[in-house]
């Protein structure tokens, strides 16, 4: 798995700011498309609900898992 990019087309696709996960701490930070950064530096909520999985990012590249905002994405090594 590798990370998407840190692009403008990227951030036109971004659902983050939708993200029940997303709050005025990262809105503060500018923090958006979390999985093509690092995991936030804000406190995040995990019992909240995750919408990594509907992100058109998320299946453009072939990405797993969730949450990636608490985790990050861990890119395999080739």
């Amino acid at each position: 798995m590798k990370k998407p990019e840190n692009n403008q087309d990227n951030f036109s696709g971004c659902i983050c700011l939708d993200c029940s996960l997303f709050t005025s701490c990262n809105q503060k930070k500018n923090e958006k498309l979390f999985c093509a950064r690092k995991k936030s530096d804000c406190e995040m909520d995990s019992q909240k609900m995750c919408i990594c999985g509907m992100c058109p990012i998320y299946s453009e590249n072939e990405l797993s898992g969730g949450y990636f905002c608490i985790n990050e994405i861990v890119e395999e090594k080739a």
